[in-house]
């Protein structure tokens, strides 16, 4: 496996791998499990009826076979679970492919070996592309498997279809990530960027349906061409083609770039502005205060990501806030649809008091706070532990930190605290938005919640830091401290819902990370509790764990 490139970045990934198409076959079983719910609900029949239909666009919904299989899946799962899962794998792959390796190091070694710059780029997009296909094969799989147990009557072309668009829609975007690295050579602008055109073109598609001036860029958004022309239902179409465009023109792209890329600059593919840069690197770049502490080179390695991801995020949120003046005009509709969702449909994603999704508080904690914000903070926080610890180490930049008249047991927390101080811009951001939307709109938001959402989602994501970098501490490699952490992710998001519906196993719920961030009444309308402080409890004692572990870590083996 280690005799060409393109083997060694699958035997690399092969553990994280295996737990992010372990989550991704869980997801797919749970909701498959819920569509009989579906399915048999007179009360969904009649809001389908009465519901203006560009309203249920936002919420993924086509009235005309929701009802169906092929309908609950479409908007259930490949709408905005299935897509953010195979991005992440994607965008992650694709930084680690070209930016990750130039700074660490590694990348003067592959490009010491007999191998052209333009095929090493190519056989890391091909791994990245089979990899890829991997988890979508396993939805397909679940599905197939599953189908005639439900009674979902799903075709195996409609499958193959939706699956493979979904396999493409992961390729443009781990696609970007590597031409963007291959671009900058900075693994933080990679990451950004793709993730902010992902959520980019996520919003745009999503309200399309509400707002007229964003008809024509939805049509240029790569969710568009994967969900236009209902793939579950109807099969391959051209959106599939624009896909493979869209993806193979990234990947080509990222291999033309890197073969004029010189990996001594922090960027540029023209000469001259190499030679501009590399005079520039004796020049003391603004804010190099940041650079005297671990704390400070921690926010400094990722202040263009969380630049992205904070724009992304708050883009999002004002068009939710925007939204609701649409529904609230028809509220009678509006509890129609809150009252035809099966309480089990509403608790597996956060919102287990239905009725708070039609105040304004609720609808747009269900976007904000109860599905886009939470999957965006866990993943930030996860892959901030991947590059700030576990990277670090496998490079050999922690033996130059430990070079330093520097403690061990402070390295860790000041990471950690670097974390924090990160999110708490995401925060920030979100925190900005919500107090404009609240005074443009008038929706009577109290401050003090707003104020209390937020935290709790920035609480959220240093919970999951936690839990991760322990992990990290536990096994020495980031793949099963990714894989284990993303998989507890998806467990506690379980733990939460199963808990609301089924009375036996109300218990989990207080084991849940989710619960203690959601509860039974949503973000906007709550305050501050004591499940908010479990959160920081978790935060802290992980990196706790770690730091100890650390004190005494070899970190040659």
């Amino acid at each position: 496996m280690l005799r060409s490139v393109f083997t060694k970045a699958l035997w690399d990934r092969r553990r994280s791998t295996m737990w992010w198409t372990t989550g991704m076959v869980a997801m797919t079983a749970w909701l498959v499990a819920v569509y009989p719910v579906i399915r048999d609900s007179d009360a969904m029949q009649s809001f389908l009826d009465d519901f203006p239909p560009e309203l249920m666009a936002l919420f993924g919904i086509d009235p005309d076979i929701y009802l169906t299989g092929a309908g609950y899946l479409q908007a259930q799962l490949f709408s905005f679970i299935a897509p953010i899962i195979l991005i992440a794998f994607a965008v992650g792959f694709g930084v680690s492919a070209t930016a990750s390796e130039e700074k660490s190091g590694t990348m003067d070694m592959l490009l010491s070996l007999p191998i052209s710059r333009t095929s090493l780029i190519l056989q890391k997009a091909t791994a990245m592309v089979l990899l890829a296909a991997l988890l979508s094969s396993a939805i397909a799989l679940t599905l197939i498997l599953l189908d005639p147990v439900v009674g979902l009557r799903l075709s195996v072309s409609g499958v193959a279809a939706v699956t493979t668009g979904l396999w493409l829609l992961g390729v443009t975007f781990g696609g970007i990530a590597m031409m963007v690295g291959a671009f900058t050579g900075s693994p933080s602008s990679a990451g950004g960027v793709a993730g902010f055109l992902a959520i980019l073109a996520w919003v745009v598609t999503s309200f399309s349906s509400l707002f007229s001036w964003l008809e024509f860029p939805s049509k240029l958004s790569p969710f568009s061409w994967y969900l236009d022309g209902l793939p579950l239902l109807n099969g391959f179409d051209s959106g599939q083609i624009w896909l493979v465009i869209a993806g193979g023109a990234a990947i080509v792209s990222a291999a033309l770039l890197f073969a004029r890329r010189n990996i001594a600059t922090e960027r540029t593919i023209v000469p001259q502005t190499a030679a501009r840069a590399k005079q520039a690197r004796n020049v003391a770049p603004r804010s190099t205060w940041l650079l005297g502490s671990v704390f400070g080179k921690t926010v400094w390695d990722r202040r263009r990501t969380v630049w992205y991801w904070a724009i992304g995020l708050a883009s999002m949120s004002f068009l939710t806030f925007a939204a609701w003046p649409a529904l609230s005009r028809d509220a009678q509709t509006l509890e129609g649809l809150v009252n035809s969702m099966p309480r089990e449909v509403l608790a597996m994603f956060g919102l287990t008091d239905p009725g708070a999704l039609a105040t304004p508080q609720g609808f747009v904690s269900s976007r904000t706070y109860g599905s886009v914000g939470p999957i965006a903070v866990i993943v930030f926080a996860i892959t901030a532990m991947t590059a700030f610890v576990a990277t670090e180490e496998s490079s050999g930049q922690l033996d130059l930190v430990l070079s330093n008249p520097i403690r061990r047991n402070v390295v860790i927390p000041e990471k950690a605290a670097g974390v924090a101080l990160l999110l708490s811009v995401i925060v920030l951001f979100l925190t900005v938005v919500a107090f404009v939307g609240n005074a443009i709109w008038a929706m009577g938001f109290d401050p003090l919640s707003v104020i209390a959402a937020n935290m709790g989602l920035g609480l959220l994501g240093l919970c999951f830091w936690g839990i991760a970098v322990a992990l990290w501490s536990l096994f020495g490699s980031s793949g099963p401290a990714v894989g284990i952490t993303s998989a507890i992710a998806v467990a506690a998001f379980f733990m939460n819902g199963l808990g609301a519906i089924v009375s036996g196993l109300a218990f989990m719920r207080y084991l849940s990370p989710f619960y203690w961030y959601l509860g039974d009444t949503v973000p906007l309308a709550k305050g501050f509790t004591f499940g908010y402080f479990a959160l920081a409890v978790v935060a802290v004692i992980g990196s706790l764990v770690a730091s100890r572990r650390f004190r005494t870590r070899d970190l040659a083996v």
